[in-house]
This record gives structure tokens, C-alpha cells and sequence, in this order.
């Protein structure tokens, strides 16, 4: 029985979080300026996607799409080790093949991870700071759309609600982005729920309210800033 429940409950989560990112493809904006034109998110030699135990079984009993990740390379050791608890990195048969009602949660939040402070708080979104030079979105925060957040919120707290342990991996790797963010001397970007964005220090976690426009640009996508009709 506890299986079929994990089963439903999942079920559930991804059908509440099956919207867009924004309203444009960005894979279409990112993709150009990656190998062989695939998206940054669906590129397993970039991004290597990792699952929840319990999702795991869910995807593997209901779609052909996944199967463990495995490589050869030096560093699968140490990547195995740097996942968080109660997760299995995955591999899937490639963007051209993809079954959209199964992308694993991680692919749906993409380049966002929940951020919690060091009090267990749910604040908002943050990405994983390692893309943002070949992901789009990351440099074009603004267009994420007010239903994606929204879902976004309401999936992370219904798993937090269902699985407590995985909040807790996800304050520790927000702690880790944190101190990562320190050594670096950066701020912490921080995507609020209801459309606001701030800069926290990570060594205070102290927050500060900017606006979109002052946010950063990266990589291909910084020229787009001077650009008269930035969708050229």
C-alpha cells in the first residue's frame, strides 16, 4: 500500500508542476550557443539529472524514458558523493526523446533549487550558479512566469509536508551555496514567490531588494543588454 501511495502522491506533484519555465522556449535562446544546438538542461555531459528514491521507482514503474546514470569518467565517484541524501542520478534517452509528463522534478525546476535560510524557511527560488553562463533564463530573470513560481512553491512545500527529510537536504545544500557564495565574495540570488527578487549576503543571510533590470547578465547572453530589440 505504502508503495501505490508514493505512486499517486507523485502523480499528483508532477501534475501540478507541468507549466512552462516562460513563455518562450529558452532551450531555443540557449541552445545555439551550446554543442550540437541541445539545451543546457537536456545536455547529460553538462547537467546530469538526479531523482528522489521514492520518484525513482515512480518514473521507472510508468516510463522507458530513464535508466542510473553510469560513466567512466574520473569525477562519477565524486559526483555520486555530492548529491543529496535520498536522491539517484539519472539518465535519460535525450531532449529529442522526451516524454514531458516524466521529466523528474529537477528537470521541471531547473536551474532552480529551493533556497531555505538556516532557520528551515521556504523563501523562494535560487539557481545553481555553475550554468549561469550557458543558461538562458539565468541571465533573463524577469521572464519567469508568475505560474511557474507559484507551482514551484506549492510543489517543494507539499514535498517538504510529505518527505521532511528532504527539507533538510535542502537547507544543507542551500548552506552549501552559501559558503560557496562567501569564498567567492558573491551575493545569493533570491527569486520570491510573488514575483520580488533580492540579493542576500551569504554570510549574514541579511536580504536586500533590487530590481530585475540590476541583476546580472552572463556569458553569450550579457550582449542582449545592449541590444535595441533584445530578441534579435
Amino acid at each position: 500500500m505504502s508503495k501505490q501511495l508514493d505512486q499517486e502522491r507523485f502523480r499528483d506533484l508532477y501534475n501540478g508542476f507541468d507549466m512552462p519555465l516562460c513563455e518562450i522556449d529558452c532551450g531555443s535562446k540557449c541552445g545555439p550557443h551550446n554543442d550540437f544546438g541541445v539545451p543546457i538542461c537536456c545536455d547529460i555531459t553538462q547537467v546530469i539529472p538526479s531523482a528522489f528514491d521514492l520518484e525513482w521507482c515512480y518514473l521507472k514503474d510508468n516510463s522507458d524514458l530513464w535508466q542510473p546514470w553510469s560513466s567512466a569518467d574520473q569525477y562519477a565517484e565524486e559526483l555520486e558523493e555530492e548529491i543529496l541524501d535520498g536522491q539517484v542520478l539519472l539518465q535519460c534517452k535525450g531532449y529529442q526523446e522526451c516524454q514531458r509528463e516524466f521529466r523528474a522534478l529537477t528537470c521541471r525546476a531547473f536551474p532552480f533549487y529551493p533556497y531555505l535560510d538556516s532557520a528551515g524557511a521556504f523563501l523562494g527560488l535560487s539557481y545553481y550558479p555553475e550554468f549561469r553562463f550557458g543558461c538562458w533564463i539565468i541571465s533573463n530573470l524577469d521572464r519567469v512566469d508568475q505560474s511557474y513560481k507559484t507551482a514551484f512553491q506549492w510543489v517543494f512545500q507539499r514535498i517538504f509536508e510529505l518527505y521532511p527529510d528532504y527539507r533538510q537536504n535542502y537547507v544543507d545544500y542551500s548552506d552549501y551555496e552559501r559558503q560557496k557564495a562567501a569564498e567567492e565574495s558573491e551575493m545569493v540570488v533570491l527569486v520570491g514567490f510573488s514575483g520580488d527578487v533580492h540579493l542576500i549576503d551569504p554570510r549574514t543571510e541579511d536580504q536586500y531588494p533590487v530590481q530585475y533590470k540590476d541583476l546580472k547578465a552572463y556569458g553569450p547572453f550579457e550582449i542582449t543588454r545592449e541590444l535595441r530589440f533584445p530578441e534579435e
